[in-house]
C-alpha cells in the first residue's frame, strides 16, 4: 500500500510539473497586431525643443503594431513562461532577499518588474506570477525598459523565432530578422499620426475625457488610475483601430533619448541616435542614458514629485503637450506610468540588417 501511494503520488507530480509547463508556455500567446503599412511622413514638430528639425522619415516595409498596450495578465504569463525555463533569478524572488524584483540572468542582469513595488498590479507567490484579480485586462506598469525587450524576446522564442534583442549586452537587432520587439520612435509616431500627420490619434482636438484616459491628478502617490486597454475604444482610436496610443500607460520605445534629432533630412527606417546624452541621477551615484517614451500616460500633473529631483520626478507627467503624437518624452526607470506595447518585423532577402549599440558604448 505504501508502495502504492508513493508512486501514485510521484506520478502525480509528474503530471503536475507536465501540467505547469504546458501552462505557462500555452499561455504565452501573441498580442493582436494591427499590419501598418510602409510609407513616408514628416516626423517631429518646430513646437517643441526636443522635437526638431521636421524631418521626412521613410518606412521601407509594413510592420505590425500591438492593437493593445501589453496587460498585466500577458506580462505575468511571459514572466511563468521565463521561470519554466530557468531565465529569472530565483534569489531576488524569495522572501530572504532584500531587494526583490523580477530580474533576468545574463552577463548583464537587469531588473524586468518591480513585482513587489507598491503600485505593481501583479504578485508572486508560491512560485508563480500572478496579476491582481480584476486587473487582468489593465496595462502593466513598473516595468522597466529591459523588462519590455525581455517580454519580445519570450514572445519571439515562443513562436520558433529568435529573439532580437541579446541579453548580454543589450543590443537590438532592429532590422534584418523575423520578430517581436519595442517599436522604434519613428515607428511610433508613423503609425499614431497615420495617415495624415495628425496631432491626436483620433485626429484634430484634445477631447480627452472622450477619447483617452489621460490628464488626471492622483490623490494618493501610491495610486495607479488606469483602466483596461482599450477602454476608449473606438472612440480614441488611431486611423488603423490602434488603441491606447493616447494615455492610460506612456509607452517604450526602443530608441535611446537625445533631446534633439540627428542624421539627415531623409532617413529611412530610422533606429536612433545611440548613447549620447547621460542624466546626472545622484541617488544611484552614477550618470545613466534614458529611452524614449511616447503617448503619455493618465498622470499629468507638473507639481507631481517637483520637489524631489531626479530621478524621482518623472519627465512624461510634467508637460501639458505631452499627448500630442510628435511630443517626446524620456526615462531610465520602471515607473506606475509606463508600460509598452510590441511590433512584429518581418524580414526578407531584401531586408538590410540594422543592429543598435550595445549599452555602455557610447561612455
Amino acid at each position: 500500500m505504501k508502495k502504492m501511494s508513493f508512486a501514485f503520488a510521484v506520478l502525480m507530480l509528474f503530471f503536475g510539473l507536465l501540467f505547469y509547463s504546458r501552462i505557462s508556455q500555452a499561455q504565452l500567446q501573441a498580442p493582436e497586431l494591427v499590419r501598418v503599412p510602409a510609407g513616408s511622413f514628416q516626423m517631429g514638430n518646430a513646437r517643441f525643443s526636443n522635437a526638431r528639425p521636421v524631418h521626412t522619415v521613410h518606412i521601407s516595409k509594413d510592420f505590425h503594431m500591438g492593437k493593445y498596450e501589453i496587460t498585466n495578465q500577458q506580462y505575468a504569463d511571459a514572466l511563468n513562461y521565463a521561470l519554466s525555463k530557468g531565465y529569472l533569478d530565483k534569489t531576488v524572488l524569495s522572501e530572504s532577499s532584500k531587494k526583490r524584483e523580477a530580474k533576468g540572468v545574463s552577463r548583464s542582469p537587469q531588473k524586468y518588474q518591480d513585482i513587489f513595488d507598491e503600485h505593481s498590479q501583479i504578485t508572486y507567490e508560491n512560485g508563480r506570477f500572478r496579476a491582481h484579480s480584476g486587473k487582468e485586462d489593465y496595462p502593466v506598469v513598473e516595468v522597466s525598459w529591459y523588462g519590455a525587450a525581455f517580454y519580445c524576446n519570450m514572445l519571439s522564442e515562443s513562436e520558433g523565432l529568435t529573439p532580437l534583442y541579446n541579453l548580454d549586452d543589450w543590443s537590438a537587432q532592429v532590422y534584418g530578422a523575423t520578430g517581436y520587439r519595442l517599436p522604434t520612435e519613428a515607428e511610433w509616431e508613423y503609425a499614431a499620426s497615420f495617415s495624415d500627420r495628425r496631432p491626436f490619434p483620433w485626429g484634430e482636438g484634445k477631447g480627452f475625457e472622450k477619447k483617452a484616459n489621460a490628464g488626471h491628478k492622483v490623490k494618493n502617490p501610491v495610486d495607479v488610475d488606469t483602466l483596461p486597454v482599450g477602454a476608449f475604444s473606438p472612440e480614441g482610436d488611431n486611423t488603423l483601430g490602434i488603441t491606447d496610443l493616447v494615455g492610460n500607460v506612456a509607452e517604450w520605445c526602443n530608441d535611446w533619448y537625445l533631446d534633439s534629432y540627428t542624421g539627415s533630412e531623409n532617413e529611412t527606417d530610422p533606429i536612433g541616435p545611440g548613447q549620447k546624452l547621460y542624466f546626472n541621477l545622484p541617488v544611484f551615484k552614477k550618470f545613466q542614458a534614458a529611452r524614449v517614451l511616447r503617448g503619455g500616460s493618465f498622470l499629468l500633473d507638473t507639481e507631481y514629485r517637483k520637489e524631489m529631483g531626479r530621478p524621482f520626478i518623472m519627465d512624461t507627467v510634467m508637460h501639458p503637450e505631452i499627448y500630442d503624437n510628435s511630443f517626446r518624452s524620456y526615462d531610465f526607470l520602471s515607473r506606475q506610468v509606463i508600460g509598452f506595447r510590441v511590433v512584429k518585423v518581418t524580414a526578407d532577402a531584401s531586408t538590410l540588417s540594422r543592429i543598435t549599440e550595445p549599452e555602455g558604448s557610447g561612455k
